[in-house]
């Protein structure tokens, strides 16, 4: 989480538990690739994210059998990545999970990366489509994102803050287990996000 954000918070004890975590940045998330030229293309070409690591192994390192596969790494700004497998056998169970993605709502599971600012936002969202890809815009409030899919069906969210970003945040942070407390009670909590819809302004 952006560090102007925690230090706008006013609790004491938001502050001792982010000095307390022990997890770092996010090193890399992965996911399975129908086709590993066009996750490339995709992720490389459009997004702007370079490949900086290739490995080739063959052998599960779970079950140590024999099993043929690539393993792609795409570098964001931080040094984080987001990675792809490849399976070499495509009726490999392994290999044909990946065509499970494109029925997996988005709310059970996507992948957000931040980028600076809304003309960065419309300069990709004017890539991708230019590529042929669809993209639709949601202002959340505390930020603003496009949605659209990779070439695996899985659903990627670019999102930058907007103004009412530090504040909003700030806020959320001095309260976030009151209102967790509260959903889990079955509490009739009104929303906390009175910007959506209007956080660019």
């Amino acid at each position: 989480m952006n560090m102007q954000i925690i230090e706008k918070a006013t609790d004491a004890t938001v502050h001792e538990i982010r000095k307390a975590n022990k997890v770092g940045r996010l090193h890399h998330h992965a996911f399975l690739a129908k086709d590993m030229e066009e996750t490339r293309h995709f992720y490389e070409d459009i997004l702007g994210m370079p490949l900086i690591g290739t490995w080739v192994e063959r052998t599960n390192p779970v079950t140590g059998e024999p099993d043929n596969y690539v393993h792609t790494f795409f570098e964001l700004t931080d040094g984080s990545c987001i990675a792809f497998f490849q399976f070499k056998n495509a009726d490999s169970t392994l290999a044909q999970s990946v065509n499970k993605f494109s029925d997996i709502n988005p709310f059970a599971h996507h992948i957000a990366l931040t980028v600076e600012g809304k003309e960065t936002i419309q300069y990709f969202k004017k890539r991708l489509e230019e590529a042929g890809v669809s993209a639709f815009e949601t202002d959340h409030g505390y930020c603003y994102s496009i949605y659209f899919h990779d070439p695996n069906g899985m659903q990627v969210e670019l999102t930058t803050l907007v103004p009412s970003t530090d504040e909003m945040m700030g806020s959320a942070l001095t309260n976030a287990h009151e209102m967790l407390e509260r959903w889990i009670a079955e509490d009739d909590v009104a929303t906390n996000n009175t910007l959506r819809g209007d956080g660019w302004v």
